[in-house]
């Protein structure tokens, strides 16, 4: 029996030198933190609107060689619009956080200004186009996570999709009534990478309440080919234009912090 005992302590029982503290007594090793009980930081998720005004600089339409007599000096000419964005952010430190947002599609009317043609007119409808936006964010906090009021500067890149594009028919009626057309036309843009930076802030109303309120002014480049193809007698040809969207934007939202 006493044989039996002494094979079970050893079982059951690890050796002292494994697990020893400084007077040589056993020690229960500590257990790992378990990670819902880490500090991951602050998450955020906003909603609101969106103000954007474009610089819309472009050439004028030309073919790929020659230039139109007609379309010499012409420009892209629209109007601001307003749309409605939604961004999320993780502060992993208190001074440093990642932020992706996305800017829902701003639909555009295109004006041909300095446009000739006709008489008594200066410009012509080019046609319309939607524009929408994601950026990636590193952004910096100057202040501390006390402040009511955090400002940021964020630095990061924008992809921007420009779809729904499609040629006005006053631009192809008039494609068709020089002879440079056979049938209908089309208006392409593609998409642009771009470099994009933010200036912003979150206030918190309320210490104990976790909504917050955000105020941003965006900057982001977007250059992109527009091209309009059409059919002729002998096959297919093209205009091109070299356009940069490269809008400001300004953001306000309400949003969470978790």
């Amino acid at each position: 029996m006493k044989i039996c005992h002494a094979l079970l302590a050893a079982i059951l029982l690890p050796p002292l030198g494994a697990n020893a503290g400084p007077s040589g007594e056993y020690t229960i090793p500590e257990r790992p933190e378990e990670w819902h009980r880490i500090d991951w930081g602050d998450f955020l998720v906003r909603v609101g609107g969106s103000y954007i005004h474009p610089e819309d600089r472009s050439s004028q339409l030309k073919f790929a060689v020659l230039q139109s007599f007609d379309l010499y000096r012409t420009r892209w000419e629209f109007d601001s619009e307003t749309t409605w964005h939604i961004s999320a952010a993780w502060r992993p430190m208190e001074h440093w956080g990642i932020e992706l947002m996305y800017i829902d599609g701003a639909e555009y009317d295109v004006n041909l200004s300095n446009f000739y043609v006709y008489p008594g007119r200066n410009s012509i409808d080019l046609g319309k186009f939607e524009a929408t936006s994601s950026n990636a964010f590193l952004n910096w906090y100057p202040l501390d996570a006390s402040c009511l009021a955090r400002p940021y500067i964020g630095l990061g890149v924008n992809y921007t999709d420009y779809h729904d594009d499609r040629l006005d028919e006053d631009f192809a009626n008039y494609l068709v009534d020089e002879g440079l057309a056979t049938g209908p036309a089309t208006l392409t843009l593609g998409h642009s990478w771009g470099a994009a930076g933010q200036l912003g802030v979150d206030y918190t109303p309320m210490r104990d309440v976790p909504l917050l309120l955000n105020l941003a002014v965006i900057y982001f480049e977007s250059d992109t080919n527009a091209v309009v193809r059409y059919r002729t007698r002998r096959g297919n040809n093209r205009l091109y234009s070299d356009f940069d969207y490269d809008p400001w934007v300004v953001n306000f939202a309400i949003g969470y912090k978790f």
